[in-house]
């Protein structure tokens, strides 16, 4: 699970809306200089202070402190997504022009062998478009509250009003 510290800032029924400043989470390299931000990116979270929308699991109220997590499944999912699929896409568009080049005896394969990469590429992204809507749409792959943290915290408007 990855996880990360956030105040809640309001509560509207069934949603909260916690912020977060980045610290910690991932694999512990989030903040620094070589570490990708991933998990973070996940989440929806930027350096700074950053605000999003979660499911009201637990009865909190603004100015509590809770735990913010996302699935270690949803994290593997959608990096594989992100990364593997388009670079398939790309090798097989390549490999499959390269070899009907061989099979006509083309040319030009070597530029056809290019524009095929460059579609299968295309591809990739395209189908990711549609995998990152029915991602998104499952519940099981969304940051939820994970549980409450001793304590409470000024909200950041209390806080920038004092």
């Amino acid at each position: 699970m990855i996880e990360t510290e956030a105040v809640v800032i309001q509560r509207d029924g069934e949603r909260v809306t916690v912020e977060s400043q980045v610290s910690g989470g991932g694999c512990g390299k989030c903040q620094t200089s070589g570490g990708c931000g991933g998990g973070h990116s996940l989440l929806g979270i930027r350096p700074g202070a950053t605000r999003m929308e979660v499911a009201a699991d637990l009865d909190v109220q603004p100015g509590d402190r809770v735990m913010v997590g996302l699935p270690d499944s949803g994290f593997l999912r959608a990096s594989a997504a992100l990364y593997l699929v388009p670079l398939i896409g790309m090798f097989a568009g390549a490999g499959v022009v390269q070899w009907l080049g061989g099979q006509l005896a083309l040319s030009a394969v070597d530029v056809l062998t290019l524009l095929g990469g460059g579609a299968g590429l295309a591809a990739g992204f395209l189908w990711q478009r549609g995998f990152g809507r029915r991602f998104a749409a499952d519940p099981a792959h969304r940051p939820r509250l994970l549980r409450r943290l001793e304590g409470r915290a000024c909200p950041p408007e209390a806080a920038a009003g004092t």
